[in-house]
């Protein structure tokens, strides 16, 4: 399908606060409504990101925010632990995240990042939220994280709700349908576009419909034919329409299919 969506479709994860849209956020806001989307989850890296997130969320009720501390900044969560509780304990926002483990950069040691992602593994189970999951070059480690806490906490969002999202997520498809058994949806990104992505493509391909999100990731990671350029919400309809042609079926299919995980999982209506 080569025309526009129209079915609803959502942008699972996006940064949208950050310096990136300083010149023109409004402006994309606007492109993403036009584009068909009828929400963005825009998500916090730290206590400032989360405030940012929540501030944009409180003036375009489209936007809903999530926060947490990222694998990255994990050296900070002594000075961070208290602001970012009581900033999930409003009430306000719709997920945990991003959390996780990041052995690619080392920019807080490797007990840091366990530190952190079990802390907020538990905050997210004691204020009802579910969880948005960074994990690069950490498959096994993020596995064996997640696989212990969710035997232990089970569907605590209740039985016809996940727990979260694997965001960006860069596994095979075998990795995927063990998190998909766990009570987790899979996040599609627009490197998924990319030629010779054959593991993301294979994912995209075998993920039931029914436990998948797609996602931008702005301002990073822009589908083709938009690659190397600022990635921003509305792409995420390229990105649907290379998942809808993976697959053999409709755009309008993919985005209203992962519009309602989308909206399932993080608490709202579409």
């Amino acid at each position: 399908m080569t025309g526009p969506v129209t079915a609803p479709i959502i942008d699972a994860h996006a940064h949208i606060t950050s310096k990136e849209f300083a010149e023109d956020r409004e402006a994309a806001l606007h492109r993403a409504w036009d584009a068909g989307l009828v929400a963005i989850i825009e998500a916090g890296d730290d206590v400032a990101g989360g405030r940012r997130a929540l501030e944009l969320a409180r003036r375009e009720p489209r936007v809903h925010a999530v926060t947490g501390l990222h694998p990255n900044a994990a050296a900070r969560l002594s000075e961070e632990r208290e602001a970012l509780q009581t900033l999930l304990e409003t009430g306000e926002y719709v997920g945990v995240g991003e959390i996780g483990l990041d052995f690619y950069r080392d920019r807080a040691t490797r007990e840091q990042q366990f530190e952190a992602f079990r802390w907020q593994l538990e905050l997210a189970r004691e204020v009802r939220l579910p969880v948005v999951i960074h994990s690069r070059d950490a498959d096994a480690e993020s596995y064996a994280e997640l696989d212990a806490w969710a035997a232990r906490v089970g569907r605590y969002l209740g039985p016809d709700r996940e727990v979260g999202m694997l965001h960006c997520f860069a596994g095979d498809a075998a990795l995927a349908a063990r998190y998909v058994g766990m009570g987790f949806l899979i996040s599609v990104p627009g490197t998924v576009t990319y030629r010779g992505n054959d593991r993301a493509q294979e994912v995209a391909r075998t993920v039931p419909l029914a436990a998948m999100l797609v996602e931008t990731d702005a301002p990073y990671l822009a589908p083709r034919p938009h690659r190397g350029t600022r990635n921003e919400p509305a792409y995420v309809v390229e990105t649907a329409r290379f998942v809808a042609a993976l697959r053999g079926c409709n755009l309008n299919e993919v985005a209203r299919a992962t519009a309602e995980n989308a909206a399932r999982l993080f608490g709202f209506s579409l």
